[in-house]
């Protein structure tokens, strides 16, 4: 039965989705109606909702295939159930607002203001219902979570942090950071075409930063223990020495860090601007596409949750972490004594990066109006999260410290902000003190051009009546 359920389920979801993207894609090339009708809208709705039973019924059929519905009770049965069902529907209304929102300019005003609501107001009753969701399953789940999966000759299977793969591995940490670039991408592309009217400005700009950011990271992550960290295993330097010098680029045996990603992924993306796409003023990419940073490292955190890495002291979960998800608390204590987890300082640092873009994005340039030079908002991204990791540094468990002395990311934190210092100081000077300057001298020299002209042309006047 639980094999039918998940057929059943899989294929109504496959239909709802198919449905779903022909009926937006079709109205969004559609140049002749700026507004859909009652026929439309009412395909729409049948589309969403036969995701969403898809999604319940798959859902059933989950818990039936892996025995979970053998120990649920009916609380928990019913809360992954409708758990599943609305999240699938608010999650497909979510992005066919977003697509109307963002891709459909011409459309009609009233209906417009309709699909904005529904867009910021599916975004919290998404995450509910997702939450609602893995509150039902979180104790019947299997710890440690997989942090992704392998192809092999023996077929496909889950991998797991402390167990080694062969194959094509794939791990969610990866995806993680994937889904975090193209998130941040597709809020800067919607900013370049509110500027420009053209999407896909920033595509290939997009693999650059891509290709640039994993090797900053890799390099900074290397620099930082290449004397080793708190560890105490085999240190880059010994690995050279005995001729492995490839494991200074071994990225699939781990080793990233975000402070040396985001600067190796800025810098080239400035240059490929500056170089490429010369209509676009580069202080307006900077303020546009940096402050999205801190949402892909928001998305990008949990893959530490899938690696089981990267996280904080053993607390009592009693002690003011009782509010966090089960399949959270499950997983950061399943090591440990009940009663007892880790800090999900992902969590944390995802929540505060996630506050700190809506503050660069929209509050700083709200408040701070006159003499805001263009770029400046490059300069706070690195304040803040310079800020964010040396307030977080110290609570992490000390193995996961860079450096033999675990100060590394310390010490980084502050160059960060430094240097936004440094950023915000040059672009307010440049702007309001040098652009004047260069303003002034460019009058002067044109005024003095102009008077030689102007005397040149009255003596010709004099002499044209001296010849009359």
């Amino acid at each position: 039965m639980g094999i039918a359920y998940l057929i059943i389920g899989g294929i109504l979801m496959l239909g709802g989705i198919g449905l779903l993207i022909y009926l937006l894609r079709s109205f969004i090339k559609d140049r002749r109606h700026s507004a859909f009708d009652k026929k439309l809208f009412v395909r729409l709705l049948g589309s969403i909702g036969l995701l969403a039973l898809g999604g319940g019924i798959l859902q059933g059929g989950i818990n039936v295939v892996s025995h979970w519905a053998d120990a649920m009770n009916g609380g928990e049965a019913t809360m992954s159930i409708i758990g599943a069902v609305f999240f699938d529907a608010f999650f497909a209304l979510l992005w066919s607002s977003f697509a109307l929102r963002f891709y459909k300019p011409d459309m009609d005003a009233k209906q417009l203001k309709w699909v904005k609501i529904c867009l910021y107001g599916s975004i919290p009753l998404a995450l509910i219902f997702f939450l609602l969701l893995t509150e039902g399953v979180a104790d019947h789940l299997d710890y440690p979570l997989p942090n992704g999966f392998y192809i092999n000759g023996t077929g496909i299977g889950w991998t797991y942090w402390d167990v080694a793969s062969s194959g094509l591995v794939i791990h969610w940490y990866g995806v993680c950071i994937l889904a975090g670039f193209l998130t941040a991408y597709a809020i800067s592309d919607h900013k370049f075409y509110q500027e420009f009217h053209k999407h896909g400005i920033l595509e290939t700009c997009l693999i650059v930063t891509f290709i640039f950011g994993i090797l900053g990271a890799r390099i900074w992550y290397v620099v930082g223990n290449w004397n080793g960290d708190l560890t105490g295993g085999r240190t880059f330097a010994q690995r050279v020495a005995n001729g492995e010098w490839w494991c200074i680029f071994a990225v699939w045996e781990g080793g990233l860090t975000i402070l040396g990603g985001a600067i190796g992924g800025i810098l080239a993306g400035a240059i490929y601007v500056k170089l490429h796409r010369k209509y676009v003023p580069l202080t307006f990419a900077l303020d546009t596409i940096v402050p999205t940073i801190l949402v892909a490292q928001a998305i990008g955190r949990w893959g530490n949750f899938f690696n089981h890495e990267v996280y904080g002291q053993e607390v009592y979960l009693a002690n003011g972490w009782g509010w966090l998800p089960k399949f959270i608390s499950n997983m950061m204590g399943y090591t440990l004594t009940d009663g007892k987890i880790y800090v999900p300082l992902f969590l944390v640092e995802g929540i505060v990066n996630l506050i700190g873009f809506f503050v660069i994005a929209y509050l700083i340039p709200f408040l701070w109006k006159k003499y805001r030079a263009k770029g400046v908002l490059s300069g706070f991204y690195l304040i803040w999260y310079g800020v964010v990791r040396i307030i977080l540094e110290p609570l992490r468990d000390p193995h996961y410290n860079m450096g033999t002395n675990g100060n590394w990311s310390i010490v980084n934190s502050a160059i960060y902000i430094g240097l936004g210092v440094a950023v915000i100081a040059f672009f307010e000077i440049y702007e309001f003190v040098i652009l004047p300057k260069l303003g002034k001298k460019k009058e002067l020299a044109n005024e003095k051009v102009e008077e030689p002209v102007a005397e040149l042309e009255e003596a010709k006047v004099e002499e044209s009546k001296d010849a009359k």
